[in-house]
């Protein structure tokens, strides 16, 4: 049997508009949908504040399993001695190998600049997520500063 973990990037703004994260982590346990799970790790009960976004971002393997990341915006609860600034040189990563897609070492700092870049994109296409920015304009505008684009697009990004 494979474990399922469930990661997830909560995202905020400073109040000098930087685009702030945080990471939580917790194994999927049986019966519960992930979707659940990662609403539960992110500090989020079942009446969901107006305009959250919880969205599934990317899966990875690791040792024991699976890691599946979601992307919560904004974090309910950016305290301070959490969140740290986006790295401004974070990049997505790459197989070299068509037939081998997963690289062979993927850090939590290259799934964020992958999650951001696909916020960036559904931000602009998903006219429920298009909603939900106008409620958190100043979040919104950190995340859709970010080349928008979808998995697996390298060229000219």
């Amino acid at each position: 049997m494979h474990a399922i973990r469930i990661e997830v990037l909560l995202l905020s703004v400073s109040r000098d508009d930087q685009l702030r994260w945080r990471v939580v982590r917790g194994d999927l346990p049986p019966g519960c949908r992930p979707d659940a799970r990662a609403r539960e790790l992110a500090g989020l009960g079942a009446d969901l504040p107006t305009a959250t976004v919880v969205h599934s971002t990317s899966w990875r393997p690791n040792a024991n399993g699976l890691i599946l990341t979601y992307a919560v915006l904004p974090d309910p609860d950016p305290a301070e001695a959490t969140v740290r600034a986006v790295p401004a040189d974070a990049t997505i990563v790459c197989s070299a190998d068509a037939a081998a897609p997963t690289p062979p070492a993927v850090t939590v700092e290259q799934v964020l600049a992958h999650a951001l870049r696909h916020l960036s994109l559904v931000a602009r296409t998903s006219p429920a997520v298009v909603a939900a920015a106008d409620s958190y304009p100043r979040l919104w505008h950190a995340v859709v500063a970010h080349t928008p684009d979808v998995a697996g697009q390298l060229v000219g990004s």
